[in-house]
C-alpha cells in the first residue's frame, strides 16, 4: 500500500465534524462561512469552483451516484441545496452567478445527507429523525422517526432502492422501507458505545457499522437472514497487533553497558528511574481507535487479460467456481483518529495499515517532501477512474485543514499470488535428483518426480518361504516334500472339516465363473448413470446438483446414547464408517443405511474412522493408544499399531530388551489415523509427532495361532510438529499420489509437509484465534473432475472463529464463513464432492450448509436432539450425512 498526500486544503474552522464528499471526480469541502469549494481531482491546481448560498456553516455534504449530471448536495441549519456541477461550471464561466436548487429551509442541524441511489431522494439526518426530501423540488418525501439519539448517518441500500440504513448514537440501527412506508427492522442495544459510520458492501448485501470502541460488524441485508452478524472486528486490537510485529521485526540497535539492578525501587539511582520513565516503548499513549470512516472498495482484476488459445470445452474442466474464489476480494477501509486500516472483505484480515505518524511523500508545492498526516476528525473516501487508487479526505481533528490523501489499494494479490517452495527443489535434495535448479511452486497435484531418497520410495517386503535357489528350508529331521504331495498338518476337530484329505494333493481350482449372460439379467447396475455410450457401469456425480437438505431416514448407531466421534463414507459410496465413544466402530451399507456390522476390539472411544481407496480395509484410530485395520466381515483386526517403530517378533532375549527400549509402545492417544499416498502408507499422529509406517497386510490366519497376525508395520518417518503439544488435525489425499500432508497444532499454527524430502515447508501462524480441530481438503471424489487449481483448496474450523478457506498456494485465506454456532465442542466439517458446498456441524442442534461463494449459510438442518459433530457428503449422489453427540445419524437428500 503507498500513499502520497495531493493537497492541503486551510478551512476556517475545525472539519472534525463536517461530514466531506467525493466521488472520484471532484471533491467538496467546506472552506469558508457558507461556502463550498468544488475541486476537480483531474488537476488540483486548478481554482476551485465556489459555491455559496449558505449563511450559516456548512455542516454535511454528498454527491450524487450519477456522472451525468454530477449533483452535489450542501447542508446548513439555514438550507439543504441541491448543486449540479456542470450547469455550475457553465454558469461561473459565463461570469453569471452560480444557483442551486433548496429542497429544505430551516430543518435545524444536519448531521449526515446521502443520495439515493437514482439520485431522486435525499436522506438527511437531523437530530433523532431522518428526512426523505426531494432532489428536484423542495418537498418532503417521508420522515422516520423512532431513534431515542441522535442520529449519525442513513445510506440508501445499493441493491433495493426503496431500502435505507440509519445507525444512531443510542446504539442501534433499523432498516427502513420507503415504497411500503414500514420499519422493517429494529436491533437491539448492540453495543456499548455509539455508531459512527456505516457503508454499504457494493458487491453483495451486507453493510458494516463502526463504533467508537473501535469495533466493526458486518450485517447480512439479504431477505430471510434476520439481519445476521456475519462477523466482527477488533480494529484497535489489529492495529496493536501490527504494531508490535512491527516493532519486533525492526532490526535492534546496539546500546552501551547497561546496569541491573536488585536493590528496591526507592534505592535506584534517580537516572535509571528517568530513563525508564523516558522510555517511549515502557509508556505508550495512542489515541482513539473509534471508527470515524468506514468505505467499502469495489473488487477489481489487475493486469491485463491475455486472449490464449485454450483447449475446447469438453476437453477441459469448468474452472469459473475457482476463479471465482481466488478473485481479486473487496477492500474495506476502516479511518480512525490515527491510522487507516485496511481488510479484506471475504476473509476480514489486515491486509495493510496506513500510520499517520509515519512520514509519507508529499505533492504539494512550495512544501516539504515529506510529511505525517494529524489526527483524524473525519474522512471521505472514493474511487476514481482507476480503480486501483482511492481519494481520501482527512479532516484535522485539531488543526483548521483537509487533507487529500491518494492511495494506491492493496489489490489482494497475495490471495493468489504463487509462493515460491521452501522445497521441491533440487536444492532441498542431497542427491539432486531432479537435475535442474530453482524452486517450483507448492500444489497437491505435484509435477516433480520422486527423489531418490525419498521416504515415499520405502516398501515392505514380506520374507519368502523359499530360498532363491528353488530348494525348500529344512527344519529338524523332516525332509522336504515332493511337488504336488502334503506334508504333515495340526489335526483339527470342527465341523467345518468333512474329510482328512491328507492323502490326496489340494485342489488348486476352485470353481469357473459363468460369463453367459442370463435371460433378463441386468446390463447395468441400479442407480448407475451410463455417459459413454454404451458402456455399463460409468458414473459421475451431478455437478448441477442442488445442496441435500430433504430429510431421508433418522438411525440411532447404538442401542443407548453415544456419541459419534466421526463418520467417513468408503471411496464408492457403498458403505459408511462410524466411530463411537463406546469403544466400538459402525459400518452401514449404502443406500438406505442399512445392515449395521458393529465393529469392536478397542479399549477406548474411537476417535477417526478412515476407508482406503477401494474401501477393503477400514482403519480406525482410539484413545487406548493403538490404530487398527479391519476387513469386513473379520471380528479381529488384521493390523494393530501399537508400538512407535515395528510389530516385528524378536527371539533374542538381549534383542527383546533393546527393543522394548527403542520400539516402545504409543505414550499418547492416537488422535488421527489414515491411509496415504494410493493406500502404500498409514499416517499416525500421537502428541505432536506425525509418523508415517509402511505395512503389509495378510487377512489369513492360522486356525490354531489365532492370536498372531502376519501383517506387518514398519516406521519410514517421524516428523514433529514444531513449538505445539499436540495435532489437533491431519489431512492428506489418498485418492491419488501427492505429497503434501496438512496438519494443525494446539498451538493455532498449519504446518504443511512435504513427504517427498520429509520435512516442514511451510507454517501458517495463527490461523485461527483457537487451535484448528479440523482440516478438510477438497479432495473429490472417484466420480468428479476438477481443475488442479481446485485441489489446492482446504478448509480449517476452529471454536469461536468459524470456518476459513485457504488456498495452498498463498498463506492467506481466500474466504471466511460465519453463522454457526460452536463454542465449546469441535464439530466436524466437510466439502461436497461438486466443491460448492461446505457442511459442518453445530451446537444449536443443527448442521449447516454453506455455498463456497457466500459467507453467510445457505440452508440450515434442523431436526437434530443434540449437537451434531461431523457431517459427511456421498462420494457419488448428493447425499449428506450427519452424527449427533447422542448417537443418532441423519440422512439428507437432494429436494426434488
Amino acid at each position: 500500500m503507498a500513499a502520497w498526500l495531493e493537497l492541503t486544503i486551510p478551512t476556517l474552522t475545525s472539519p472534525s465534524h463536517t461530514q466531506l464528499s467525493c466521488n472520484g471526480t471532484y471533491l467538496a469541502v467546506p472552506h469558508g462561512k457558507g461556502e463550498v469549494g468544488v475541486w476537480s481531482l483531474q488537476d488540483l491546481g486548478f481554482k476551485p469552483l465556489d459555491l455559496v448560498a449558505h449563511r450559516k456553516a456548512v455542516t454535511a455534504s454528498s454527491f450524487g451516484f450519477y456522472s451525468q449530471p454530477t449533483l452535489l448536495c450542501t447542508a446548513a441549519e439555514d438550507y439543504i441545496i441541491v448543486w449540479n456541477i456542470e450547469e455550475a461550471r457553465q454558469v461561473y464561466e459565463k461570469g453569471q452567478q452560480i444557483r442551486g436548487q433548496i429542497i429544505g429551509q430551516v430543518l435545524g442541524y444536519v448531521q449526515h445527507v446521502s443520495f439515493s441511489p437514482e439520485d431522486a431522494l435525499v436522506a438527511a439526518c437531523i437530530g433523532t429523525e431522518i428526512l426523505i426530501l426531494d432532489s428536484q423540488v423542495e418537498r418532503l418525501h417521508s420522515t422516520l422517526e423512532g431513534h431515542n439519539s441522535t442520529v449519525t448517518s442513513a445510506e440508501f441500500c445499493p441493491h433495493h432502492k426503496s431500502t435505507v440504513v440509519s445507525i444512531s448514537e443510542d446504539r442501534t440501527f433499523k432498516v427502513w422501507d420507503l415504497e411500503s412506508s414500514a420499519l422493517v427492522y429494529q436491533s437491539t442495544i448492540v453495543s456499548a458505545s455509539p455508531f459512527l459510520s456505516l457503508s454499504h458492501d457494493p458487491t453483495k448485501e451486507a453493510f458494516a457499522v463502526g463504533t467508537s470502541d473501535g469495533q466493526v460488524r458486518v450485517y447480512d441485508l439479504s431477505d430471510g437472514s434476520g439481519f445476521r452478524l456475519l462477523h466482527q472486528v477488533d480494529v484497535g486490537k489489529e492495529i496493536s497487533k501490527w504494531k508490535t510485529t512491527r516493532e519486533e521485526n525492526k532490526p535492534r540497535q546496539e546500546k552501551g553497558p547497561v546496569t541491573v539492578s536488585s536493590r528496591p525501587t526507592w534505592q535506584k539511582p534517580q537516572s535509571q528511574e528517568h530513563s525508564t520513565q523516558d522510555d517511549p516503548t515502557t509508556c505508550d499513549s495512542e489515541a482513539s481507535a473509534a471508527i470515524i470512516g468506514i468505505h467499502y472498495c469495489r473488487k477489481f482484476r489487475s493486469g491485463q487479460t491475455v486472449s490464449q488459445e485454450g483447449p475446447p470445452g469438453f476437453l477441459g474442466q469448468d474452472s469459473r467456481l475457482v476463479d471465482n474464489l481466488l478473485d481479486v476480494a473487496p477492500v474495506l477501509i476502516v479511518g480512525t483518529t490515527n491510522a487507516l486500516v485496511f481488510i479484506n472483505a471475504h476473509t476480514f484480515e489486515l491486509t495493510s495499515l496506513l500510520d499517520f505518524e509515519d512520514y509519507i511523500p508529499s505533492m504539494v508545492k512550495d512544501g516539504p517532501s515529506q510529511c505525517n498526516i494529524p489526527l483524524a476528525g473525519s474522512f471521505a473516501f472514493a474511487q476514481g477512474a482507476d480503480k486501483q487508487q482511492v481519494w481520501c479526505l482527512v479532516g484535522s481533528l485539531f488543526q483548521n485543514s483537509v487533507d487529500v490523501l491518494r492511495l494506491t489499494v492493496p489489490t489482494s494479490q497475495g490471495l493468489g499470488q504463487r509462493l515460491d517452495s521452501l522445497s521441491l527443489s533440487a536444492q532441498a535434495v542431497d542427491d539432486g535428483a531432479s537435475g535442474e535448479g530453482g524452486a517450483v511452486e507448492i500444489s497437491v497435484l505435484s509435477s516433480t518426480p520422486l527423489s531418490e531418497n525419498s521416504p515415499l520410495r520405502s516398501e515392505l517386503v514380506p520374507r519368502s518361504k523359499e530360498i532363491s535357489s528353488g530348494k525348500h528350508k529344512q527344519k529338524g529331521n523332516l525332509a522336504a516334500k515332493p511337488k504336488g504331495q502334503v506334508g504333515d498338518q495340526p489335526l483339527t476337530f470342527k465341523s467345518k472339516i468333512k474329510s482328512s484329505g491328507y492323502t490326496q494333493a489340494p485342489r488348486m481350482k476352485m470353481f469357473t465363473p459363468s460369463t453367459r449372460p442370463t435371460k433378463g439379467s441386468p446390463t447395468r447396475r441400479a442407480g448407475t448413470k451410463s455417459t459413454g455410450g454404451d458402456r455399463p457401469g460409468v458414473r459421475e456425480f451431478p455437478m448441477e446438483s442442488g445442496p441435500p437438505i430433504s430429510l431421508q431416514k433418522k438411525l440411532e448407531a447404538a442401542d443407548r446414547p453415544t456419541p459419534v466421534n466421526s463418520i467417513a463414507f468408503s471411496d464408492d459410496g457403498t458403505v459408511l464408517a462410524c466411530g463411537l465413544a463406546n469403544k466400538s466402530a459402525l459400518v452401514l451399507k449404502m443406500p438406505g443405511l442399512t445392515k449395521p456390522l458393529s465393529i469392536t476390539g478397542h479399549n477406548a472411544a474411537v476417535t477417526s474412522v478412515n476407508w482406503s481407496k477401494e474401501g477393503r480395509w477400514l482403519l480406525t484410530a482410539s484413545d487406548d493408544k493403538t490404530a487398527s485395520v479391519w476387513t469386513i466381515g473379520q471380528s479381529e483386526p488384521i493390523l494393530t499399531l501399537s508400538s512407535t517403530n515395528h510389530n516385528f517378533a524378536v527371539d533374542k532375549d538381549e534383542d527383546k530388551v533393546k527393543a522394548k527400549v527403542e520400539n516402545c509402545a504409543f505414550p499418547h492417544p492416537v488422535r488421527h489415523a489414515q491411509f496415504y499416498y494410493m493406500d502404500k502408507f498409514i499416517l499416525l499422529t500421537c502428541s505432536s509427532a506425525l509418523s508415517m509406517f509402511k505395512y503389509h497386510l495378510e487377512p489369513t490366519k492360522d486356525e490354531i495361532k489365532r492370536y498372531q497376525t502376519k501383517s506387518r508395520y514398519k516406521l519410514v518417518k517421524t516428523l514433529a510438529m514444531e513449538k505445539t503439544q499436540q495435532i489437533t488435525a491431519l489431512s492428506a489425499v489418498n485418492g491419488f499420489y501427492s505429497y503434501i500432508v496438512l496438519c494443525a497444532g494446539s498451538n493455532k499454527s498449519i504446518q504443511v509437509f512435504d513427504m517427498n524430502v520429509a520435512r516442514s515447508i511451510r507454517t501458517i501462524p495463527d490461523a485461527h484465534t483457537r487451535p484448528v480441530h479440523a482440516i478438510c481438503q477438497n479432495k473429490g471424489s472417484p466420480f468428479v473432475s476438477h481443475p488442479s487449481s481446485a485441489y489446492d483448496l482446504f478448509l480449517t474450523t476452529a471454536l469461536t472463529d468459524g470456518i476459513k478457506l485457504w488456498d495452498l498456494r498463498t498463506n492467506r485465506c481466500v474466504r471466511r464463513y460465519e453463522g454457526h454456532l460452536n463454542r465449546a465442542y469441535p464439530c466436524g466439517l466437510t466439502m461436497s464432492p461438486c466443491a460448492r458446498f461446505i457442511a459442518t456441524g453445530a451446537e444449536d442442534k443443527s448442521a449447516y450448509i454453506y455455498d463456497v461463494r457466500e459467507s453467510g449459510p445457505l440452508h440450515k438442518l434442523t431436526g437434530h436432539t443434540d449437537v451434531v459433530s461431523d457431517v459427511a457428503f456421498h462420494p457419488l449422489s448428493p447425499q449428506l450425512v450427519t452424527s449427533s453427540v447422542d448417537g443418532k445419524l441423519h440422512s439428507y437428500m437432494e429436494s426434488r
